[in-house]
């Protein structure tokens, strides 16, 4: 390959970055587009599961006398209650660990409809605190630096919910996840993106198109009911 050769074609960039411009960078199999970018990122140095169940999580109801049918069962992310948390480093016993105690609460709303009246109610409440525990990977480091305790939650209904005068049972596990993370500076390889955005669809074009499939759709063969047939009768 003979480089910066006098009978190598030379081309004005154009005004705009076009898609087949941008089509042609990534067909490209060279990096020049690549540059060292600095940023600030939260890195996770350690993370684990836990698994908690309560088999025989009761709700109780306050209408009484009153004949409900469950809905359903929402839950939201958990949280570290406040003043709960304590990190304490195990030192010489086991360098750059520490013991993480925390409580994790998960909050939830339940809905059940009246059978009689078919109104809606809804039940807002929180699992049982969980108490957690822990000896997690958390390497030393200067005063000033900040750890944070990240806790992530999944909640759901293990086994088919149980209705009683006055409460409901509703059999329950959680899944968290715990992460010792810390924001430092990260220097990664970014590429430079110069390739002109799609344009934006508007609201009324996506009503527009849903009309349109309405209008094509084959008419529907159940829009009568059904006659009765008797091939003995010779309908």
């Amino acid at each position: 390959m003979i480089k910066n050769s006098p009978y190598q074609k030379t081309m004005e960039p154009s005004p705009y970055a076009t898609a087949n411009d941008a089509k042609l960078k990534k067909q490209s199999n060279t990096i020049k587009d690549l540059e060292p970018v600095c940023i600030l990122a939260d890195k996770v140095y350690s993370y684990g599961q836990q698994r908690d169940c309560f088999p025989n999580f009761k709700v109780e109801i306050k209408h009484k006398g009153e004949q409900f049918q469950f809905m359903g069962i929402y839950f939201q992310e958990g949280y570290i209650c406040e003043e709960t948390l304590q990190v304490t480093p195990l030192g010489a016993k086991r360098p750059n660990f520490s013991r993480i105690q925390f409580h994790l609460k998960i909050p939830f709303t339940v809905q059940l409809r009246n059978i009689l009246s078919g109104e809606i109610i809804q039940i807002n409440g929180c699992l049982p605190e969980l108490i957690k525990d822990v000896v997690m990977y958390m390497p030393q480091a200067r005063n000033e630096f900040n750890f944070k305790i990240v806790v992530e939650t999944r909640s759901e209904v293990l086994a088919p919910v149980e209705l009683f005068k006055g409460y409901i049972i509703i059999p329950t596990g959680v899944l968290s996840v715990i992460r010792v993370v810390g924001r430092i500076e990260l220097l990664v390889a970014a590429y430079s993106l110069n390739s002109e955005p799609p344009e934006v669809e508007n609201f009324e074009e996506c009503e527009k198109k849903m009309y349109e499939e309405f209008e094509k759709r084959v008419f529907p063969y159940d829009f009568f009911p059904t006659e009765f047939e008797d091939k003995d009768m010779g309908f």
